[in-house]
């Protein structure tokens, strides 16, 4: 059986794990699709490889475990044919996963396909205007100088009852033999579902998701309208770790809220 044939299934990442064995195992799992997706994708990302390979344990934990992200996985059934190239997530069958949290287990057991990570919430303040725009729009809640401002620390948001919050969408990518069968879509569904839910419990007004993808990029262009995000910007231009500039589209996405 081929596993990437079986039905998608989005889990997401917890913050708090019941062993110190599971988060990282979590924590491997997550590092070596970001890495992959570094080497095969270059261009969708703006770190590189070379730079994040390099990064001690303590920053995957941290970005795992972040408290201002939500880092969502899709993934399939394991090929029970095929054996595991992980001693450490190999499963003792009737014992191993006995216990645990379905969405936990799913982590550890199934093979990830695809992942993606939503940054936020952020208000949106009519004095948080990058030094290029003229009107806010809802990047400028993240993007400082043309770079990425990524939140970490508290998540506590205080009183934005009727504000308008914004959430970032980073860091997606979906394996190239799983593309193409429904991974980004069910992802990208799974975050505005989490969005819409959040923003009513904090009693927002408003709530936007805002993501970057390069130019030339029209499958995911037209993936991201087919989910109802609409392109803001062209050519919204993007700093770099080592300082270069590119060009990124920008696109945004009011979500209904109930």
């Amino acid at each position: 059986m081929d596993a990437l044939l079986s039905t998608p299934e989005v889990l997401l990442i917890p913050k708090a794990f019941p062993s110190t064995e599971d988060l990282e195992a979590v924590v491997q799992r997550y590092k070596k699709l970001r890495l992959h997706g570094l080497k095969v994708d270059p261009k969708s990302f703006s770190s590189t490889y070379s730079e994040e390979s390099k990064f001690v344990p303590e920053s995957w934990r941290s970005r795992v475990l972040n408290p201002m992200s939500k880092t969502f996985v899709t993934a399939t059934d394991p090929d029970p044919d095929a054996q595991s190239n992980d001693p450490k997530l190999e499963s003792i069958p009737g014992t191993r996963f006995n216990g645990k949290d379905p969405n936990l287990s799913g982590l550890l057991r199934k093979e990830w396909a695809g992942v993606t990570t939503l940054l936020g919430p952020i208000p949106l303040l009519a004095s948080a205007v990058n030094e290029d725009s003229t009107t806010t729009k809802p990047w400028d809640a993240f993007i400082k100088d043309r770079k990425y401002n990524i939140p970490s620390g508290s998540p506590e948001l205080g009183d934005v009852e009727g504000s308008h919050i914004v959430y970032l969408v980073v860091g997606m990518f979906i394996s190239p033999e799983a593309r193409r069968k429904g991974h980004a879509s069910r992802l990208l569904e799974a975050l505005i579902k989490e969005v819409r839910g959040e923003a009513s419990i904090h009693g927002a007004s408003k709530a936007s998701i805002t993501l970057q993808t390069e130019p030339g990029n029209e499958s995911a262009v037209r993936l991201y309208e087919k989910l109802g995000f609409t392109v803001w910007d062209e050519a919204l231009p993007m700093e770099n770790m080592k300082g270069d500039v590119s060009y990124m589209v920008s696109l945004a996405k009011e979500v209904e809220l109930s």
